[in-house]
Parts: C-alpha cells; sequence; structure tokens
C-alpha cells in the first residue's frame, strides 16, 4: 500500500502547493526525527528531536525559507479508537500542516458512531486549526476516495 499511498501523496501536494518543493516518502521503518535529520529538513523544525515518532508517508513543504509536515498513517483493517489516538499524538507531537489516516476497509463502526452519528469531531483536533483526516482508500484507483472523507464537508 505504501508506495502507491506515497505517489497519492506527492501528485496531491504538488498539485495544491505549486510554489513550495514537494518532497514524500515511505518513513515507517525510521524514527521521523532522524529521518528529517538526514535529509537536511531538521534545520526548519527547533524540536525535531522530540519526534520519536514513527509516520509510515511523511510528506514536506518546503518554501519561503519555511516547511511544512504532512502525515498519512496507513492501516490495513478497519481504523479504529486506537489508531486514530496514535495520529492524534503524532499530529500534537510534531503539528502538520495536514494528518490523515487511510484504510481500504474504512472505519470501524465504534469510530463511525462517535464521529457521523455522535458528532464529535472535536477529537480530531490537533490543534486550533488543524484536524486529522480520515479516509477510505480506493486500493482500484489508487488514491482516497473523497466521497468518504471524515469530517464531512472539508475540501482537501
Amino acid at each position: 500500500m505504501y508506495p502507491h499511498v506515497k505517489a497519492w501523496l506527492e501528485n496531491l501536494l504538488k498539485s495544491k502547493f505549486k510554489n513550495k518543493v514537494v518532497r514524500v516518502a515511505d518513513t515507517s521503518k525510521k524514527v521521523l526525527s532522524r529521518w528529517l535529520f538526514e535529509q537536511g529538513f531538521h534545520k526548519y523544525f527547533g524540536d525535531y528531536q522530540t519526534y520519536e515518532i514513527e509516520v509510515d508517508i511523511t510528506g514536506v513543504l518546503e518554501g519561503d525559507g519555511e516547511a511544512d509536515l504532512v502525515f498519512v498513517e496507513c492501516k490495513l483493517g478497519k481504523i479504529t479508537l486506537r489508531d486514530l489516538s496514535q495520529l492524534l499524538g503524532y499530529s500534537k507531537v510534531a503539528n502538520p500542516l495536514l494528518s490523515f489516516i487511510i484504510s481500504p476497509q474504512g472505519v470501524s463502526t465504534s469510530i463511525n458512531l462517535l464521529l457521523n452519528i455522535f458528532r464529535r469531531n472535536d477529537l480530531l483536533y490537533y490543534s486550533t486549526s488543524r484536524f486529522i483526516i480520515i479516509g477510505k482508500w480506493d486500493e482500484h484507483k489508487r488514491e482516497l476516495d473523497f466521497t468518504s472523507i471524515i469530517p464531512r464537508g472539508i475540501t482537501i
């Protein structure tokens, strides 16, 4: 799943952020702080040494002497509260511009109830205006199914 998600994210970021240099990598086997240091991106993140997290796919948007991170967590099974909590913790630590959790199986019944029925979208926020985007990965199209996105009504 990682190579296809990496390609999708790279295309999405390049089309959305035309004035930025986009770098996307499979960082699933490496602690983020180490990867940022090895790639020379650590200079943009003063607290990078605290990023002792392993994000599946990481994007960096670089430009005008600044950089932003983008995270994607990939799950093969249905997305659970545990999965969401993991990414919420990662996102609170590093404050990425965008943070996705995706799965070809969609979300678990409890996540569906929590977010779509009880409208607890407050659980997705990791800073004032930044929140986790949950979606179903379409394995045939090799892209996010935009009709499945939680919270509903947002555009990427």
